[in-house]
Formats: structure tokens, sequence, C-alpha cells
């Protein structure tokens, strides 16, 4: 497998670099624009070539990468099943490039896995159409996959159709039936659920979780075995993250030196974060937010940590950080259901990721004269998602002071 330049795409493919531009905008060419150069893999450029290929006698071509298996020449009998290794290398070569996450990626790997490929197998993809995949939808239906996941599916099977399109072995895509997925925010905490959150896991300090009469362990790492005790930093995380809108991602790479105390006319945190869903820029933390990373910081430096490069939130798991989010979001769940609020009130399961909500929604309530630009960009957001999903949930109720609020009558304010 080799990369191209545009000049060297043009004479492989002996197009002008005007058409393969227009081509690649139009999404007809895979390519991929990487520090203002366009780049183009070798083995893409010869399956878009060999898109054009009359049929032959022979059904099966040679693959450019002798890791995959023959494409089918015969365009009316290429099979799914033919395709799926080449839409994995697009994604894989989408992970080495930093577009996609490689637990993205094994998430498509064990859809296909369990329902795409069994369903699909010898079908040839001139089969497969608005019938076939109605068909599709409802066996996941009736095993009981709900629409946000069944829309997933059928993302995976139109990257497939997709690549079968940009090599020309079909002339369009098919319809796709349309799956409403409903939305369920995941809701934000009361200020009494809040509280409640605060006080349980402040009573569970120190407390093991206990599995058939002796302490539940987790492993550190390959030889380090530790019980699954309740730290008193679940506490200060809650407070954290309710103080500083930031997301459970997060908590996997955020280390002291991204964290900056601003002591000026205003005192909070600056969190120069790396940059998350496309958004790089710092997150201001409410006051309170403060007073908590000091006491976080203060019981990392009794323990040996607290140096710039260690990690806020269980820096015991400094190799082991996908484990350490699954570990804190599983001592969360437990601090949920010592609280009676593992589901909120439109019964959705509630997460980590409610907490976020609950910041966001305390500004929306609370934060005066907050405009939702100013706050969008500060969470990492956008408006649109905001309104959507953040303020989807609210009513006039929630804030019934400034719903009869008054506006102060200019007379009187000049006179004042």
């Amino acid at each position: 497998m080799k990369t191209l330049t545009l000049d060297e795409a043009s004479h492989f493919l002996r197009l002008a670099p005007q058409e393969i531009m227009s081509k690649v905008e139009t999404g007809h060419l895979p390519g991929a624009k990487i520090n203002d150069e366009l780049l183009f893999i070798d083995s893409d450029l010869a399956d878009y070539l060999r898109g054009y290929y009359h049929p032959t006698v022979s059904k099966t071509a040679t693959s450019p990468n002798p890791n995959l298996p023959p494409v089918t020449v015969d365009k009316f009998n290429t099979l799914f099943s033919e395709l799926v290794p080449h839409m994995l290398r697009i994604e894989e070569n989408r992970v080495r490039r930093g577009e996609l996450s490689q637990k993205s990626l094994s998430i498509t790997r064990n859809r296909l896995a369990k329902w795409v490929e069994p369903y699909f197998d010898g079908m040839a993809i001139s089969e497969i159409g608005y019938v076939t995949l109605e068909a599709f939808i409802q066996q996941l239906t009736e095993s009981e996959i709900k629409g946000v996941a069944i829309t997933q599916y059928l993302i995976i099977i139109r990257k497939v159709l997709n690549y079968a399109l940009l090599t020309n072995l079909i002339t369009s895509l098919p319809h796709f039936p349309k799956v409403k997925a409903p939305r369920a925010s995941r809701g934000a905490f009361t200020i009494n659920e809040y509280r409640r959150l605060l006080k349980t896991a402040w009573r569970m300090r120190n407390q093991p979780y206990m599995m058939q009469n002796r302490p539940k362990e987790i492993h550190l790492n390959e030889v380090s075995v530790m019980d699954v005790i309740m730290p008193s930093d679940m506490t200060r995380l809650i407070g954290f993250m309710v103080n500083s809108f930031i997301r459970p991602s997060d908590l996997k790479f955020i280390q002291h030196k991204h964290v900056e105390i601003v002591d000026g006319e205003y005192l909070y945190l600056r969190l120069s974060l790396p940059e998350t869903k496309k958004h790089d820029q710092p997150i201001v933390t409410l006051t309170a937010g403060v007073g908590i990373y000091k006491r976080l910081l203060k019981d990392a430096k009794s323990r040996g940590y607290g140096k710039p490069n260690d990690y806020l939130f269980l820096p015991e798991m400094a190799k082991r950080r996908d484990h350490a989010l699954r570990y804190l979001g599983f001592l969360f769940s437990w601090v949920l259901d010592k609280a009676n609020l593992k589901y909120g009130a439109k019964g959705q399961t509630r997460t980590l990721y409610c907490l976020r909500h609950t910041a966001i929604t305390y500004r929306l309530l609370y934060g005066e004269g907050v405009d939702l630009l100013t706050l969008a960009k500060n969470a990492r957001t956008s408006v649109i998602m905001i309104e959507r999903h953040y303020a989807s949930t609210l009513n006039g109720e929630m804030n019934i002071a400034l719903l009869h609020s008054k506006r102060i009558r200019k007379s009187i304010k000049q006179h004042n």
C-alpha cells in the first residue's frame, strides 16, 4: 500500500488534476486532505479504475491487496460479503488518520459479525433494494433492537454499498427506509437530586463493593490487583463535572497540566483539554470548580500524585485509561443505585453523561443573561445541540421567577 500525491494520482489514472479534485469533492473518488495536501492510497485508485472494467467471462479479479478477497468483476453477481473487507480497509485507514476511533471500528466489526453479514451472506449487491432493507429492519425490530441502533446498522450497510457505487459496481444507491429514532435526552439532575448524589457518594467513601461475601477485585495492570472501593474522589468528580461542563470521555485525558487556576476579576479554572469532537478551545469552569480541584490536588499529592502529567481521576490507572473510564462509570452507577437515582423522570437510564447535562441545564436555568452561543462554545458543543438535547427537557415552571419577571421602566431606572 502506497500513498500518492495529486500529481501522482493524476499520472496513475491518466486524468487531469482538476478532474480528480472534482471527483473527490463530489464523492466519486476516495481521497483525504491532510495539511492542505490531497493524498490518495494506490489500492483505492486501483479499485476505482477496476470499476470501469468491462465484464469478462472470468468472474473474479485479483485484489490489489493480497490480504483481501478478490472482487467479482461481474457487476450483477458481486456479493455483498466480497465488499465488506474493502469497506473495513477504508475504515482502518480512517483510524490511522485519526478520523475514527479504534472503539468505533470495533463496534462496526461487531455489528457486521452479529447481524449484517449473516443476513446478507450470499446476497448479490444488485439484489439489495428497499424491500430487502425493510425486511432486515423488521428482523432487528423483532429482536428488540431500538431505532438508534437500527440506524447505525443501516449506516454500515450504506458504507458497503457506497464503496460499490464509487467503484462503479452499482449505478446508484438503493432507497433506504426511514427509521425514526425517538429523542430521549439523558436528562439533568434536579438541585435536590444533585445534593443527594453528593451526600450518597460521600457516605459511601471507602466502602468495598461486595460480591458473594467478598470484595470485588479490579486489575490495575498485568500484575497488580485491588479491591473495588468507593474513592472519596467520586464526590469531587461529581462536583467537578457539574461545575466544568466536561464530557465523561474527558475524564480519560484530563491531567493536572491541563488545569490552570485563574484568580482575577473572576475566579475559575481554565481547562486546556485535548481536542474533542473538533473543538479545541479552553473550557472555563464555575468558581466552585476551583475549590473542588484544590481539594482533589491536595489529596492526590498526599498519595504521591498531583504532578503535571498525572491524571486528575484514578491516576493509579495511568496506562489503562479506557479501563479507568469504564471503572468510573461503574462506580457512578453504584452511587446512583444507592441514591435511588438510576432512572430519570421519563425512565431513561442515567450515566456519567447526565452530569454534563446537569452543568449545561443549570446555566440555562440559573445563569443570568448567558447566551446560548457563549455557553455552547464553552461546553465544546453547538447551539443546535443545546436546543435539541440539553434544553429539550426544560419547561417554564423550572424557572418561574424569570418567566414572571417584569422590565424596569426607563423613567424609574433613570430616576434611580
